[in-house]
């Protein structure tokens, strides 16, 4: 959508002026047309009613009776009857009509052609004729000539509204254009305080609420114009301050600066030493796996969170088979590259969250713990970890495999006892022939490969 169009001043006087003349004009003319309306409607009414009974003044009754049977009287009645319609330019025809069996019989009119059953929408009147006997003269105005009094009368309400617009117009353009000048005259004002020129004479006008806005706007540029002075002051003698705290400042700051690197480049370094003593503290040197102390202490962080009916934790005890012969037959170098090469494959299948999970438990042992698994997921990851173990090729060395024991640690268990379990099935895998998989569910144990 576009931005709003906005209206100045004068666009809003005009624009409600206008409003104001066409509601305020428009139904005031409209009530005095419609009344207007009704009076020239019963004026012609009138005047009719006055008309036909004039005419049936005029006629011959004898006339009139004999008409109702003879041709020829019928004939000279009519001819009479166009002669006074002749006498009323307003008059479209006139009838003699009697009332005969509850209907409105013609019995002479003066129209050339027979006069046309309904006039419905005529303007009309009907005067009886003196004497009795049921005659009546029935006569209409002229087709058109009510619409063109009214016309006329349309006309002239709106030529009077039209002058009422134009009339609202100058007057709202007048009031605009001086209120217009009062505010042109303000705003120069303005812009001569916020650029620090003298303020222009003010134009004399009629005391009013601009007036007063005006007179208060010069006092409040005589109160500025005094506070700036006496900011400009003040701030003289604050830069004279300031020049000389800037000098003992930055002198003290080159102090500062030369204390603060100093001190930033020992603590640097003590922070630097710390989490090296940290990082050893809860590392293996070796495989670069948590030790046993620091996945101990994710353990008991592991049970202390673990709540009744949640899912519980999994760990995994991994033991190389046949360790001690491959560092009897290739040498401890090449031991502990098979430490390092498992223990990396181990760290990167359990990668994501539980890459952390992942610790050199002794010797040749690995834990892994899995926190919110349950031991049917945590028997699948071993089974995966087993599998991947016994696909390592580790230079010139034998296939290597490693034995797998899992328990799940559930709640209100201890922790040692889950530990224990998870020995026993690891145990259990060992002698099972090694390169497999036990899991520990309460005092039972089974073989997963």
């Amino acid at each position: 959508m576009g931005e709003a169009v906005a209206l100045g001043i004068r666009q809003r006087l005009l624009i409600s002026h206008l409003f104001a003349v066409v509601v305020l004009a428009g139904a005031f003319g409209a009530f005095v047309y419609a009344s207007a309306e009704r009076q020239l409607i019963e004026r012609l009414r009138i005047q009719l009613a006055e008309t036909a009974g004039g005419v049936a003044r005029a006629l011959d009754p004898h006339l009139v009776a004999a008409a109702d049977g003879d041709a020829t009287a019928r004939a000279a009645l009519a001819a009479a009857l166009a002669n006074e319609a002749r006498n009323h330019a307003d008059i479209d025809h006139i009838d003699v009509v009697r009332e005969r069996d509850g209907a409105r019989v013609v019995v002479a009119s003066s129209a050339t052609d027979a006069a046309p059953a309904a006039r419905a929408g005529d303007l009309g009147a009907l005067a009886p004729l003196p004497g009795g006997a049921g005659y009546a003269v029935d006569l209409a105005m002229r087709r058109g000539e009510v619409g063109e009094k009214l016309y006329i009368l349309r006309l002239s309400a709106a030529l009077a509204f039209l002058v009422c617009v134009l009339v609202a117009l100058l007057l709202s353009r007048h009031l605009a254009g001086r209120i217009i000048a009062r505010i042109t005259d303000l705003t120069a004002r303005c812009r001569a305080l916020a650029n620090g020129e003298p303020l222009p004479p003010r134009r004399p006008g009629p005391h009013d609420e601009l007036d007063d806005l005006a007179r208060e706007f010069d006092a409040m540029a005589g109160r500025l114009r005094h506070a700036a002075a006496s900011r400009e002051q003040a701030a003289a003698a604050l830069r004279e301050a300031n020049a000389s705290l800037e000098s003992r400042v930055r002198e003290r700051t080159a102090e500062l600066e030369a204390a603060n690197a100093k001190l930033k480049a020992e603590i640097e370094q003590r922070l630097h030493v710390e989490a090296l003593l940290a990082e050893a503290a809860m590392t293996d040197p070796l495989t670069g796996l948590l030790n046993r102390r620091a996945q101990m202490e994710m353990l008991e962080q592991a049970a202390q969170r673990l709540k009744p009916g949640e899912p519980g934790l999994s760990i995994i005890l991994v033991d190389l088979d046949h360790f001690k012969q491959l560092n009897d037959r290739y040498g401890h170098s090449a031991g502990d590259r098979v430490l390092t090469t498992v223990a990396a494959r181990l760290r990167d299948l359990c990668g994501g969250a539980q890459a952390h999970c992942v610790a050199r438990w002794g010797g040749e042992e690995f834990l892994v713990l899995l926190p919110g698994v349950r031991l049917a997921a945590a028997c699948k990851r071993a089974e995966e970890l087993r599998r991947e173990v016994a696909a390592l090729r580790i230079d010139r060395i034998a296939q290597v495999t490693a034995s797998f024991g899992v328990a799940e640690l559930v709640g209100g268990e201890s922790l040692d006892a889950c530990l224990k379990r998870c020995d026993q099935a690891l145990y259990r895998a060992k002698e099972a022939g090694r390169d497999a998989v036990v899991a520990a569910q309460g005092a039972l144990f089974a073989t997963m490969s």
